[in-house]
């Protein structure tokens, strides 16, 4: 497996380096057949940026999940390119996190790839038979 971010101002970079996986941009990313972790971010009032729809759209069958930087200050938009991925692509948001994630951020998602290797998902709180809705 591999983490794949779209980082702006190195903050999605630093949260992607936390989960002890190789990592690589979405710009740098090439056809692989391995399953990804996307790392991305939110810009200009809950859009997706567009390396990451770009990325998304040659490799979203490959993306097991995403966390996606956001900064609360922004309200209901925080974190919203996580819930339009979510939506779009079917990929189970894990996580919206602030600047480069807390401790606690990282366990989840940690946490959350470990049980998905085993076939459960997990969502920071109780394990999940499916890989749909994540986050409500």
């Amino acid at each position: 497996m591999i983490v794949v971010f779209d980082s702006l101002t190195g903050q999605s970079k630093r949260f992607a380096s936390k989960l002890g996986y190789e990592i690589i941009s979405v710009d740098d990313y090439y056809d692989e057949d391995e399953e990804i972790f996307l790392v991305t971010r939110t810009f200009n009032f809950g859009q997706i940026p567009v390396p990451t729809v770009e990325f998304l759209n040659d490799y979203h069958d490959r993306v097991i999940g995403t966390a996606v930087s956001g900064n609360r200050n922004w309200g209901t938009n925080y974190g919203k390119a996580g819930d339009k991925i979510r939506d779009l692509y079917k990929i189970p948001l894990v996580l919206k996190f602030e600047g480069s994630g807390f401790d606690r951020d990282v366990e989840i998602v940690k946490k959350w790839i470990e049980e998905n290797k085993k076939g459960v998902w997990y969502d920071g709180k109780e394990k999940c038979n499916t890989r749909m809705g994540i986050i409500k």
